[in-house]
């Protein structure tokens, strides 16, 4: 069992595999992602309404969550987003280079600028998130977790073909 899981975990040719394993990856990034963002929300740069789910979820256990104005919420929002941008794509990186994609499609230092720089891509759906948020009122929370699953999509098709050699 171990054999194949190792088997598993190495193998980088089956389509259906890396998306698996991808997806598994990005679980991960999205994780220390989130980890950072709600920490930094709640402790740092306070960045949710009372109304928000994860809000409601820290004052039920008994915690306080400070309450700001709307332009200190877009302004802390971003702040956080892009040290998370940061964070996640670190970690994202580094799982997609030992389990999912073959490198050497570029140089390591270009290959690591195009996956950042790919990765900036990410700042239009957090720009929409904010969007969401101060336009349209949805909570952070779900704003987040929306520009979070599709931006993975995106990421993964630009990663595969432009990024690694597949």
């Amino acid at each position: 069992m171990a054999s194949r899981i190792g088997a598993f975990l190495k193998g980088k040719d089956s389509p259906v595999a890396q998306l698996v394993k991808y997806v598994m990856c990005g679980g991960m990034s999205v994780a220390v992602d989130q980890a950072v963002f709600y920490l930094l929300a709640w402790l740092a740069l306070p960045c949710l309404r009372s109304s928000d789910p994860a809000a409601r979820f820290l004052e039920w256990a008994g915690f306080a969550v400070q309450s700001v104005s709307e332009a200190e919420l877009a302004r802390n929002y971003w702040i956080i987003k892009g040290i998370c941008f940061l964070a996640s794509n670190a970690v994202v990186y580094t799982l997609n280079v030992l389990f999912v994609f073959k490198p050497g499609r570029h140089r390591k230092p270009v290959e690591i600028l195009l996956f950042f720089g790919t990765s900036l891509f990410q700042f239009f759906f957090i720009w929409l998130g904010g969007v969401l948020i101060t336009v349209y009122n949805w909570e952070v929370t779900y704003s987040n977790v929306t520009m979070l699953m599709v931006s993975m999509m995106i990421n993964y098709l630009i990663r595969k073909k432009l990024v690694f050699k597949g």
